[in-house]
Formats: structure tokens, C-alpha cells, sequence
């Protein structure tokens, strides 16, 4: 089996299950790629409206460059909703580069038509998402030319 560079696309909101995929992707030895560090601490007595312009500054643009170089280099990207704008944009860009995308929508959330066919496959549960990354992981030879490589669902 190889193991796999991967990228969680999804939202500050989610952070928790970002930390939870991505510890269980890591103990099965593949590298996650992790935007979650770029988060500035933030203090319990902050209004929302506080933390949210607080985790939308990005004034070196350190973040941008991190997660659109992570988004068009991973072997996969993950779309782990519900999620918003960013995740859909970083689904954009794994997309054009030919990067393929698996989906876990979140529990209320219909994707709209250019998430929906940005993902290369989507599953109902975590469960199924992490044996779908498995058996990619399995069959991925890292050309990036051959189906298995390039996304092509089977």
C-alpha cells in the first residue's frame, strides 16, 4: 500500500472532525497535510464576530499559499462538510489540477451543482470515507496518469 499526502478541505466550524480524520488518516501512516495551525489563538471572551475576522486574516497571505499549493499537490483531497466558500474554492483547485476529491457532506448540507461535480466520489459516513481512502491508497501508484491516479472513479 502506498501511503498518501492528503488535504482536509472543510471549515474552522468543523475543526474538531478535521483534527479527528486527519489524526486517524495520520496513525494509518499517511501525511495530512494540516491548515488547522494557522489558526491565531482565540481568546473565550471573543464576540463571533471577533473570531471570524480573526480567522479570516491572512494579511501575508500565508495561508492562501499554503492551502491552494496543498490543494493542487496532495494525492488526494478530502471535502469534509458542511463547510463554506474556502472549501469549495480549495475543491476548485484540487480539481483543475487533476487532484481527486472524495466528499463526506455534512448532515444537512446538499451540495450545490459545482461542489457536487468537483468531487470525484462521495460517501454517506466516515466509515465508508476511510475505507474508500484505504483502498485508493491501495491502488494508487503515484503516476498521476493512469485511472487509479488520476481520480477516475472505477
Amino acid at each position: 500500500m502506498t501511503f498518501l499526502t492528503i488535504y482536509i478541505a472543510s471549515s474552522f466550524r468543523s475543526l474538531h472532525a478535521v483534527h479527528l480524520l486527519g489524526d486517524v488518516l495520520s496513525d494509518r501512516g499517511h501525511k495530512v497535510l494540516d491548515w488547522t495551525g494557522f489558526a491565531p489563538p482565540l481568546p473565550d471572551d471573543m464576540t463571533p464576530e471577533e473570531r471570524r475576522k480573526a480567522l479570516d486574516t491572512d494579511e501575508r497571505g500565508e495561508i492562501f499559499a499554503f492551502c491552494a499549493e496543498a490543494c493542487a499537490q496532495s494525492d488526494l483531497v478530502i471535502y469534509l462538510g458542511p463547510a463554506g466558500q474556502d472549501a469549495g474554492f480549495e475543491i476548485g483547485i484540487a480539481h483543475n489540477a487533476g487532484v481527486p476529491v472524495y466528499g463526506l457532506s455534512g448532515p444537512l448540507e446538499a451540495p450545490g451543482l459545482m461542489l457536487a461535480k468537483g468531487v470525484s466520489r462521495w460517501f454517506t459516513n466516515v466509515r465508508e470515507l476511510i475505507a474508500g481512502v484505504e483502498t485508493f491508497a491501495e491502488e494508487f501508484c503515484g503516476c498521476g496518469h493512469c485511472a487509479d491516479c488520476a481520480g477516475v472513479p472505477a
